[in-house]
């Protein structure tokens, strides 16, 4: 059998096959005798079918599988011999039957792009670190005293954190526009709901049955879009208005949050060590967010095939599609895949950089890591331990989370290797900026 590969331009690789008559006939052979002992002929036993009947009736078709076995099997060898790692499917694109009886087929190849070698040690790169304070704990205390607290009637003026209840009509000039007719209701939450500040500053002061009448100017972002991103003249009616009592932090506030011994310093205790984990792991995101971009730009002339880079851009606007699905959107349209061009490369190459990291430094997936991540996950749950059974009996979700692991063990590598120069932030900050 004569196999030659020919190198053309970037990423692709012609095959070139002759496959020998003797070769052809000696497994079309093969493939009759075992045709015989199958086929059934009237007026012959099986496996008594005279050989030329066979060859008649099913030799073309033989053939046809027999070659068709040898092109997969040929293509497959030829990438294992010469090392090739592939990057799309193998697409034959000449077969022709030889006047010898031989059998010639091309296929063409697509290869992965090779990232060159990096000199780590001249990388320099800057990581935000940070730590979780008494200060962090008492604040999350305070928002977790906020979820249980109940909502009282109130006369009093209206203040931040009050929970209000309007009736409005939005004006355009001397013209309604919304509702069409009569007031709408709006539930505002001061302090966190995303109203405009100009509708906050004309409700603080106010006492419930007060009206009011306001020009302001709506966000693009605002839920109610007949009034987002317009100026309009804002008149209300103050018709609720309630004021939270925070519960104490006491031994019962304490259980309901699964702290059994209803101390409050178990809870904090319980706090830092759930802040210090989402810390730890936001901390690794922009680690490696920081680390691999540099490392990109050090191999930014690397060739990336078209094919790949469409592939890749379609799949992260069916992923954008997906997630605006499970926020609630309806029938969203799908996106573009041209508005993901540039993500789409930094996939690939940083998928490339990962894969070429763990193979020249021989870094296998620690195991243990990725059981310590399955029960990370878990943890969120009702029942952790039916999650973890859940993972291990499902081999897609437990790749996944192996490949994860890999990728950190790959990262935290490089990151050994590039200077680092550690730059303390304030916990608030640092979870803020991975939003």
């Amino acid at each position: 059998m004569q196999i030659s590969i020919e190198k053309t331009e970037g990423l692709e690789r012609i095959l070139n096959v002759t496959v020998p008559s003797e070769t052809i006939a000696s497994k079309v052979s093969e493939k009759l005798n075992e045709l015989g002992k199958e086929v059934r002929i009237k007026g012959f036993r099986p496996g008594r079918v005279p050989k030329n009947i066979i060859v008649k009736r099913y030799g073309s078709h033989a053939r046809q599988e027999v070659l068709g076995d040898l092109i997969n099997t040929t293509i497959q060898q030829a990438i294992k011999d010469n090392d090739l790692e592939i990057a799309e499917r193998p697409e034959v694109t000449e077969v022709k039957d030889l006047d010898d009886g031989s059998y010639s087929f091309t296929a063409k190849l697509e290869v992965m792009p090779e990232i060159p070698d990096v000199d780590f040690a001249s990388i320099s790169v800057s990581k935000e670190v940070s730590e979780v304070s008494e200060k962090d704990v008492n604040a999350m205390i305070k928002k977790l005293q906020k979820q249980k607290q109940e909502w009282k009637d109130t006369k009093a003026k209206i203040s931040d954190g009050d929970l209000i209840t309007i009736k409005y009509a939005a004006k355009d000039g001397e013209k309604q526009i919304h509702p069409k007719s009569g007031k709408e209701k709006m539930g505002i939450l001061l302090g966190e709901s995303g109203v405009p500040d100009a509708l906050i500053k004309a409700l603080i002061g106010l006492k419930k049955g007060d009206t009011a009448a306001q020009e302001i100017e709506f966000p693009e972002a605002f839920n109610v879009k007949e009034i987002a991103g317009k100026k309009v003249s804002f008149e209300f009616e103050v018709i609720d208005h309630k004021r939270g009592k925070l519960p104490k932090v006491d031994e019962d506030f304490v259980k309901e949050f699964g702290v059994e011994s209803g101390k409050e310093e178990d809870l904090k205790s319980e706090i830092k060590s759930n802040l210090e984990r989402e810390m730890s792991n936001v901390i690794l995101a922009k680690s490696k967010e920081t680390v691999l971009k540099a490392v990109r730009d050090a191999v930014k002339d690397v060739f990336i095939s078209e094919k790949m880079i469409e592939r890749e851009s379609e799949a992260l606007a069916h992923q954008a599609m997906n997630q605006a699905q499970q926020m609630g959107i309806e029938n969203p349209p799908h996106p573009d895949h041209k508005d993901f061009i540039e993500p789409a490369k930094e996939r690939i190459v940083n998928s490339l950089i990962i894969g070429k990291v763990a193979k020249d430094q021989n870094i296998q997936v620690d195991y243990t890591k990725v059981r310590e991540k399955v029960i990370e996950i878990s943890q969120t749950f009702e029942n952790p331990s039916q999650i973890v059974e859940y993972y291990y009996k499902n081999p897609e979700l437990l790749a996944s989370i192996e490949n994860s692991v890999l990728e950190a063990q790959a990262v935290e590598w490089i990151l050994s290797q590039v200077k680092v120069k550690e730059k303390k932030i304030s916990f608030d900050k640092m979870m803020d900026s991975s939003l």
